[in-house]
């Protein structure tokens, strides 16, 4: 997920920005551009925009095609092969064939189509007898992961991890700018903000500074349900694909007002990129408004496994292992 998608949402989608590489969602989709570098996405056997639901309100596909289960309609896929599940109504798709299995309404294409009706098309003898390989691979692969599933382990996950042995977070310039400092063990620094994220994350920050010493992965965990952000990000562009982001809150609500870098996990909650702040990474959530663009950046770090039992632990367990069995043999006598 980190690494194929730019952006995977659970739930609902609302955009009036663009998304560099591939995006999966859930819900339904109003708006926004996506695919816009189809070079340097990676491969994957998942479309260039997958959706759950419907999409509306002058969605672009500028790659690698679309599968949409519900209608698709005021939008456009400019390339590559579409498979609609529902119907479809003033559209356009320019860049390859395309399987409607409801009605085409005002549809234009260039290439081979299918409908169960047709209204306002000229065919040109030009009718998809059957899906295409292709299809039949994107749409095998739109319904193979339970994406909020896949979030949530990870935000889980990512959770457990203790912060890293001699981080700080420092605050000076009278709180205006945090400093985040650290030495990574192995290349993996962990961040335990659960005690200062509202304080970071507050209309009094307005720059944030990084000292990662020898890092290539570092995680921030977080546990506030309503955090808000408009600082200056400046290292956001370089770390980028370094970074994640585990806003792990329940019913999380994050909103960035300036440019933000690294991968933003809310796997239960809402992210918010207002007044065309641009997310220089990847997001993960169950509900997104974008209203900047979202930079292709992929993790390019090591996830930590979820710590194991300390060996006290191990030997309290045990020893309660061993008070059971023995209470066991005392009943059966």
């Amino acid at each position: 997920m980190l690494q194929q998608f730019n952006v995977v949402v659970s739930g609902k989608l609302t955009s009036t920005s663009h998304v560099d590489g591939r995006t999966y969602v859930g819900g339904d989709v109003s708006g926004g551009d996506y695919v816009q570098h189809t070079n340097t996405t990676p491969a994957s056997a998942y479309a260039g925009l997958t959706v759950g639901g419907s999409v509306s309100n002058n969605v672009h596909v500028n790659g690698l095609g679309a599968v949409v289960a519900g209608d698709f309609n005021n939008s456009t896929v400019n390339t590559g092969e579409a498979y609609v599940g529902g119907g479809a109504r003033n559209s356009s798709f320019s860049g390859g064939d395309v399987w409607i299995n409801g009605a085409a309404s005002s549809v234009n294409f260039s290439n081979n189509i299918h409908a169960a009706s047709y209204d306002n098309i000229n065919l040109n003898n030009k009718v998809l007898n059957a899906t295409t390989s292709t299809m039949n691979s994107t749409l095998a692969a739109s319904t193979s992961t339970n994406f909020s599933s896949v979030m949530q382990g990870l935000s889980s996950q990512l959770s457990a991890l203790k912060g890293t042995a001699g981080t700080s977070v420092v605050f000076s310039n009278n709180d205006h700018d945090v400093t985040f400092n650290g030495k990574a063990v192995n290349g993996v620094l962990v961040f335990d903000l659960t005690a200062l994220d509202s304080k970071i994350f507050s209309s009094t920050t307005t720059d944030l500074h990084f000292n990662l010493t020898g890092a290539s992965t570092v995680i921030f965990n977080t546990d506030d349900k309503t955090l808000n952000l408009s600082a200056n990000f400046n290292q956001a562009q370089s770390l980028g694909s370094e970074l994640i982001w585990n806003f792990a809150g329940a019913n999380t609500s994050v909103s960035v007002g300036r440019t933000f870098g690294g991968q933003v996990l809310v796997a239960d909650g809402t992210f918010s990129n207002t007044g065309g702040a641009n997310v220089e990474g990847g997001v993960f959530a169950k509900t997104l408004n974008q209203y900047g663009e979202i930079h292709q950046q992929a993790f390019t770090g090591v996830l930590p496994a979820a710590p194991v039992p300390e060996p006290e632990t191990y030997a309290m367990l045990l020893a309660g292992l061993g008070l059971v069995g023995a209470i066991a043999r005392r009943r059966r006598k």
